[in-house]
This record gives structure tokens, C-alpha cells and sequence, in this order.
């Protein structure tokens, strides 16, 4: 059998000085001065530990054997030394929550989550806040921010086979049985992203009513986290990646959900209630990034982009049929003599809230002569296709979103990494692609 090699690469997050950081935001003109709010608001997106973490794509060959499967498995960690309780949301590739179920960490504890056994199994975590704490961490109680222990008694087991069926078929089919439209897309494998935050309990309130995000969702910056992706499969894949969680910090930081953020709006800025949308104070997303690709060569290089992009609430419909197809700003490609190929934004308009796309003829054409290398510049920002949907949010600040690298060879080698962010969630906007077209990029 051949070796499967796994590469992580790890993102650092610089230091940020507390004098003349550039991108703090600016003080809201009734809020007093507060220095260290100041310079620590920033939207700069950094591994270090959050208050909420994505997996931005996950795909799950629930219907084979694990030897042979795709398979997704990320850790959650509490780096403080008080108990912690995270909700992990399973959401379906257009943004509706299929699952979601809650781990009680106790103080400097791991949790290692196979999707696989998730989702092929219905075999969900169990964690109890009558576990034993290690030497070095608080007593299970030491929370007063956690409302009610005692419901974290005995959380997680097995599924409901009717409940796993039902999870099965929005993360496959794109259907379920509590939703009355098309909540997915329809794919050979569970194909979504997952979101872990930290709440005040083991509650079972759902991610789409609002008063998850104005009375459950806590603010301490305390779990951080990472994922590998496996393909077992010799005729697909045999390779494997990984790479740090999206971490999202809470601006600022500690408490519950009270009082608004400096952020000028949140990553859970869409599913917050409409008159207090700066509840939430996690860290928005950007819109515009700078990706290195591989296509070809003598090792025969793949290189897809990952998408996680900003879709519209399901709300009280459970309909996510605009987040489907979002549309985007065009891209530019440019090869390593500088040569732009431009591509407009009908090619993209089909990609949902999560998504794999190739570099290949699905974004350009093939590359030309002998260069197999470069990079690309996008604008994802998708207020455009989202005005005549009629989303209150969309027209008034861009969407957010993220993107990840992937990159393979040979059916053996594989590394992931994310994207340059060419502006962050405060200084968001589109613009590059357009800004380097009209500046005549042609030699």
C-alpha cells in the first residue's frame, strides 16, 4: 500500500503592535475611548484561539467502507483552564444546519471529531460535565458564564436512525424531512462546513432562531483548532491535508451577549436579530484574495480553490435556494510572465455557501506555452446576485468569505493552506479585479 503523506502547514499570526496597528477600526463617535478596544479591534483573521471556528468544506463518503472513504476530522481545543462548552453546527454546502449538537471540554481538553463516524454512523461525541478534570485545570463548575451544568450531564451518543436519515439526505440529496425546499445540493458524499462556538450551555435551541445568537452564544476567545482531510482511495485520491480552522475572535472579548461591537458587522451578522445585528462580535470575513496555483507540469499538479461564502439566512422558511448559485466579481489570472487572463463573473455564478472548484477549465482555459504556474486575484463579494433577492443585509457591505488552497500531485503528495486576504472583514470590499482591468494589464 502506498504511504499517504500528510502536510500541515501552519499559519502564524504576527504580533500586533499596540501603537499604530493600521487596520484598527475607527472609534463609533458615542463610544467612549477605550485604548485597548482601540487597537485590538482589528478584522485581521489570525491562528489564535477565537470564539468561533469554521471548517470551511468537508466532504464525507458515508455510503463506503472508512478504508475507502473521504473523510473529514478536526479537533476543537480549550486552551483555558475553565470548562468550556462548544456547539458544533453542521451546515449542508447552501448554508442550512443539518446537525448541530453540543461538547462539554473541561479545562485544557481535546476533542477529535471523524465525521465519517458522524455522519456514516450517527455516532456524535459524548462528553459529560461529570468527567474528571485534569491535575492542572478548574473544577467542571469553575463557569459562571455556563447557565445550566447540570444539562451538560450526558451529551452526545448515538443518532436517531431516523434523525441520521434525515442528515444524510440534506448533506446528499440537498432534501429533508423538516425543510419544505431544497436546502442542498445534490452530491455523491456529505458535502457541507461546520461551525464550532462557545455557549453558555448544553441548550438544543436551534442556529436559525435569533435567540441563539442574542442569549446562548458566549465571547471568550478560547478554542483553537485544525482539520485533515483524507482520501484513502488509490483511484481518487491516496493523499491527504490539513490545516488550521478559520479562526474568528470575539471584539470584544468575554461576557455574554451584551452590548454592541466596534466591528462595523459580525461574521453571524446575517442570522442576528435585525434590531440588534452588532450583538454578535466575531470577526467578519473579507471578500478579496490572492491564490497561488499549480496546473500541470512534470508531477502532474492539481490545484483546486476551496470556497466558503456569506449566504443568505434560511429563516423562518428554511429556504436556501439563492445561496445555490452566488454570483461574484470577475477574476484575473496571471501566469509567471505576468500574462492576465480575464474571466467574467457568468462562469462562477454557480457556486454555493461551500464548494471545491478546479483551476482548470472550469475557471480559464488551459494554460498556454510552458508556464503551468501562477496566481489569481477574486472578488467574491456577491451583493450583485443577492439585490434582487431582496436579503436586507446584501446591499449595504460586502459579503464575506474565505478561501483555502489545495494542492496535490503525483496521487501522493498534498498540502493546504489558505489564501491571501487582500483586505480584511473592516476595510472589505471588491474592487481589485476591476481596478486591474481598467489600469490596462496587457504588456
Amino acid at each position: 500500500m502506498k504511504r499517504i503523506l500528510l502536510a500541515v502547514v501552519l499559519a502564524a499570526l504576527p504580533a500586533l503592535a499596540m501603537a499604530g496597528t493600521r487596520r484598527a477600526l475607527t472609534r463609533p463617535p458615542q463610544a467612549p475611548r477605550n485604548t485597548t478596544i482601540e487597537n485590538n479591534a482589528t478584522c485581521d483573521i489570525g491562528t489564535s484561539p477565537a470564539a468561533t471556528l469554521l471548517l470551511p468544506y468537508f466532504e464525507v463518503d458515508i455510503a463506503k467502507h472508512v478504508s475507502q472513504a473521504r473523510n473529514t476530522i478536526f479537533s476543537i481545543i480549550n486552551t483555558s483552564r475553565s470548562p468550556q462548552v462548544a456547539r458544533v453546527t453542521v451546515w449542508s454546502d447552501q448554508g442550512y444546519p443539518a446537525l448541530w449538537f453540543n461538547l462539554f471540554l473541561t479545562g485544557y481538553d481535546v476533542e477529535s471529531i471523524s465525521l465519517y463516524d458522524v455522519l456514516a454512523h450517527g455516532a456524535v461525541p459524548q462528553t459529560s460535565s461529570l468527567a474528571a478534570r485534569g491535575m492542572k485545570s478548574a473544577a467542571n463548575s469553575d463557569n459562571a458564564r455556563i447557565v445550566s451544568l447540570e444539562s451538560c450531564g450526558a451529551s452526545g451518543g448515538p443518532l436517531d436512525a431516523q434523525v441520521l436519515a434525515n442528515v444524510q439526505s440534506v448533506l446528499t440529496s440537498g432534501v429533508g424531512a423538516a425543510s419544505g425546499c431544497r436546502v442542498g445540493s445534490a452530491h455523491d458524499a456529505a458535502t457541507g462546513f461546520v461551525t464550532v462556538d462557545v455557549v453558555n450551555g448544553c441548550s438544543t435551541i436551534s442556529p436559525l432562531d435569533m435567540s441563539y445568537y442574542s442569549q446562548v452564544l458566549l465571547f471568550d476567545n478560547v478554542l483553537t483548532g485544525d482539520y485533515e482531510r483524507i482520501n484513502p482511495d488509490v483511484q481518487t485520491g491516496n493523499l491527504a491535508g490539513g490545516n488550521p480552522l478559520v479562526h474568528l475572535k470575539a471584539i470584544p472579548e468575554g461576557g455574554g451577549p451584551s452590548g454592541n461591537t466596534p466591528l462595523p458587522y459580525t461574521f453571524y451578522d446575517r442570522f442576528t436579530p435585525p434590531g440588534a445585528r452588532r450583538i454578535d462580535r466575531r470577526q467578519p470575513l473579507p471578500a478579496s484574495f490572492a491564490a497561488r496555483f499549480i496546473q500541470g507540469g512534470t508531477g502532474r499538479f492539481l490545484t483546486d480553490y476551496v470556497l466558503w461564502r456569506e449566504g443568505a439566512s434560511p429563516g423562518a422558511s428554511s429556504c436556501v435556494s439563492a445561496n445555490a448559485a452566488m454570483p461574484f466579481e470577475p477574476a484575473v489570472r496571471f501566469d509567471e510572465d505576468e500574462n492576465p487572463t480575464t474571466v467574467a463573473s457568468a462562469v462562477f455564478s454557480n457556486t454555493p455557501v461551500a464548494s471545491a472548484v478546479a483551476t482548470t477549465s472550469k475557471m480559464f482555459p488551459p494554460l498556454t506555452g510552458y508556464s503551468v504556474t501562477g496566481w489569481m486575484v477574486m472578488d467574491l463579494d456577491n451583493r450583485a446576485g443577492y439585490a434582487a433577492a431582496g436579503n436586507p443585509f446584501s446591499v449595504t457591505r460586502p459579503s464575506q468569505n474565505w478561501v483555502s488552497v489545495r494542492l496535490s500531485a503525483e496521487g501522493r503528495y498534498a498540502v493546504d493552506y489558505d489564501a491571501t486576504s487582500l483586505k480584511n472583514g473592516c476595510t472589505n470590499g471588491s474592487g481589485y479585479v476591476t481596478t486591474i482591468i481598467k489600469a490596462g494589464t496587457e504588456k
